[in-house]
């Protein structure tokens, strides 16, 4: 005979769900406590209440969990890439709006929080830091890197290093902003800021291709 369910046990979620409670309570906690964020495996648990030993059926470790919010929190931007581009206009475009994206996650509370913590633990679990470098070069400058070889290819951007021009954009974005989040130096940067410094990439970026 099968065995029945005792009455009020939680419903089992798959392991998709339970990775998205995961990741929406890292990204509460660091919503709340931004560059101070310092979660620790069992407030995950609580957050997304479910168990300890749960946590870990989803994700290895912490430095897992952080790949997957930094991945969660590109993907906006990186999505941008992908729409169609038939001329040097488009492609502007679209790496404009990429670039908005990027600045309004590498400025925001997730990855600044990531940030500080990948430093600040850098002697006791330094995984953390490699984590947030690779899910960076991965998610961000490699998918930006791989649209400007295409755009060079169709003539629309200037001739170079794909790689070096995609992580000089993404330095040129946010790095500033991010670094005196992290120091605490919360600064405001006004739309309009943000506006010239994404011209002044645009420019740096289609220096050289035709009209």
């Amino acid at each position: 005979m099968t065995e029945q369910p005792k009455a009020g046990r939680p419903v089992t979620n798959c392991p998709k769900e339970l990775l998205d409670r995961l990741i929406q309570a890292a990204n509460d906690i660091l919503q709340e406590q931004a560059a101070d964020a310092d979660f620790s495996v069992s407030e995950l648990a609580q957050r997304a209440r479910i168990s300890k030993r749960t946590v870990y059926t989803v994700v290895a470790s912490k430095e897992e969990l952080i790949t997957h919010l930094i991945r969660r929190g590109i993907q906006v931007a990186t999505t941008r890439l992908e729409t169609p581009v038939a001329n040097v206009a488009d492609a502007r475009d679209v790496l404009a709006c990429f670039l908005r994206e990027w600045v309004a996650f590498a400025s925001g509370p997730q990855a600044v929080g990531i940030y500080v913590m990948a430093i600040r633990e850098r002697s006791r679990y330094p995984a953390i830091g490699a984590a947030y470098y690779r899910a960076r070069e991965e998610q961000g400058k490699q998918h930006l890197a791989a649209w400007i070889g295409r755009m060079q290819d169709k003539r629309y951007v200037a001739a170079g290093d794909p790689a070096l021009l995609a992580d000089l954009a993404l330095i040129m974005a946010a790095a500033e902003r991010q670094r005196n989040l992290a120091l605490g130096l919360d600064a405001q940067i006004t739309p309009e800021q943000t506006e010239r410094r994404i011209d002044a990439i645009l420019q740096f970026v289609f220096r050289q291709a035709p009209a």
